[in-house]
């Protein structure tokens, strides 16, 4: 009785966790650039079933007590691009983030939903100034015009104001989510090759409304199944203590 304790209550646990992993997917739908993530489920202590027979025993099978999160995925996949003509609307097509600097440290975006703040750098809100191979990129307005190799120049194409930082990196599993869908790092980044840049776009979130909905009705019958048996494993465990107590 007392092993259906440790499997529904670990199962609660994990669900209530993949609810919050869903919820954070579906409220950013709308985030350029946003990449869903996943929940990685697993179990923990598991145990091997036996047999007993007059002439020993025979293994039939294994059995997990806890069910356990071992960790979130997220899927890399590139999201639609969206026709914005923003002149400061940037999209990635092809592998690749691009680089701000937040703070004392470099995070790594698609969201290419860039402003001018009131230095006249080209900043991501909420993020820091988007840099360039020479560091940060200052136009001074945003009337500009930018390359498909991601050199950003004045309307006319007279001046040159830098080239954006665009890296990406061997192994997306050393990637750390972090506020506003971007990633840091302590890998080295790495340039990229056959990615564009495409002027008055930008890439949708990749997280599908459809498929984070089944998510959560799934998780959630999951989580009232386990709360109903758990609930009738506390009744039943009630009464034998009342009837050993006879």
């Amino acid at each position: 009785m007392f092993q259906g304790y440790y499997n529904l209550a670990s199962n609660l646990i994990v669900q209530n966790r993949n609810m919050n992993v869903i919820s954070n997917n579906m409220t950013n739908i709308s985030t350029p650039g946003f990449k869903s993530d996943q929940l990685v489920q697993g179990t923990f202590r598991d145990e091997i079933l036996y047999r007993f027979e007059r002439d020993g025993r025979t293994p039939i099978g294994t059995t997990s007590r806890i069910n356990t999160a071992e960790g979130v995925a997220t899927d890399q996949t590139q999201g639609t691009l969206r026709a914005t003509e923003r002149a400061l609307d940037l999209a990635l097509s092809g592998k690749g983030f691009f680089a701000v600097q937040s703070g004392q440290e470099t995070v790594y975006t698609r969201n290419g939903s860039f402003n001018v703040d009131n230095e006249g750098y080209l900043v991501l809100q909420g993020l820091g100034r988007v840099q360039g191979q020479n560091g940060p990129i200052r136009v001074n307005t945003d009337d500009i015009r930018v390359t498909e190799q991601g050199y950003v120049l004045s309307a006319d194409g007279r001046e040159n104001y830098g080239r954006l930082q665009v890296v990406d990196f061997a192994d997306y599993e050393q990637l750390e989510k972090t506020a506003n869908g971007a990633f840091r790092s302590n890998a080295q980044p790495q340039g990229v090759n056959g990615t564009v840049i495409k002027q008055g776009y930008l890439e949708d979130s990749n997280v599908s409304m459809v498929q984070e909905m089944t998510n959560m009705m799934s998780g959630q019958r999951s989580l009232q199944s386990s709360a109903q048996l758990l609930k009738m494993y506390d009744q039943l465990s009630g009464k034998a203590i009342q009837l050993g107590s006879m």
